[in-house]
């Protein structure tokens, strides 16, 4: 049983979803559409029936929230809880720790199967000891698996396939690469799954558009 993510055209190259309980990653540049790519997996999700909880670190929950409508998603109906962790914490350092302690104490009351953190560079940027990350991320992934959850974290990343080899592309069980780049002349949006455990995935890189409907990806057309 996979846990599909709802994205069209990704699912296909996944063996249908994500592994359950697993924690997945995606990067890529500002503006690519990885905050596109977490509304679509809690939106599936409650479609599906499983609750989802979408945690922002960086924008306001309000600039989701339109984000989403903009494509016909609504990600504050029942079954999605849409939480902006800044504004709980306001002065407050937010760290892995901090959204441990929030999650248990919401897991108590609240069923959640999938979810969003978007964006844990936001965290990340605070180290300057990339082992003491390590260590840290590795012990936060390690909760998100045993919690149930499967999720869905998002990073920034301006160093392009095979150039950015960040911490956190190690610590979690997969790695969707998105793209914006010159294509002979054209700037197309790419997607690249660049790993992803226990699936034998697409290893091709494929376009995609954002439309009315949000991503759609075409995996009959592969990029080089």
């Amino acid at each position: 049983m996979r846990v599909k993510t709802g994205i069209p055209g990704l699912d296909g190259m996944i063996e249908g979803g994500f592994t359950p309980h697993s924690v997945n990653l995606i990067s890529g540049p500002p503006g690519s559409g990885k905050s596109l790519f977490g509304i679509h997996y809690v939106s599936q999700g409650a479609d599906a029936g499983e609750t989802g909880m979408y945690i922002t670190l960086e924008e306001e929950a309000s600039s989701i929230s339109s984000a989403a409508s903009r494509y016909s998603m609504n990600v504050e109906r029942k079954g999605i809880s849409l939480v902006d962790f800044g504004d709980i914490r306001q002065e407050e350092t937010v760290s892995f720790g901090a959204l441990r302690e929030y999650l248990e104490g919401r897991l108590e009351n609240m069923p959640i199967k999938r979810l969003v953190i978007d964006s844990i560079s936001s965290i990340s940027v605070q180290y300057e000891d990339a082992n003491a990350l390590r260590r840290d991320l590795f012990a936060f992934c390690r909760f998100l698996r045993k919690s149930g959850l499967t999720s869905l974290l998002v990073a920034e990343s301006d160093g392009g396939i095979g150039k950015d080899l960040r911490v956190e592309n190690f610590v979690t069980d997969s790695l969707v690469f998105l793209g914006y780049e010159n294509h002979k002349g054209e700037y197309r949006r790419t997607v690249l799954v660049q790993k992803m455990r226990l699936t034998k995935h697409d290893p091709y890189k494929h376009p995609f558009l954002i439309t009315s409907r949000g991503v759609e990806i075409y995996p009959e057309e592969t990029l080089f």
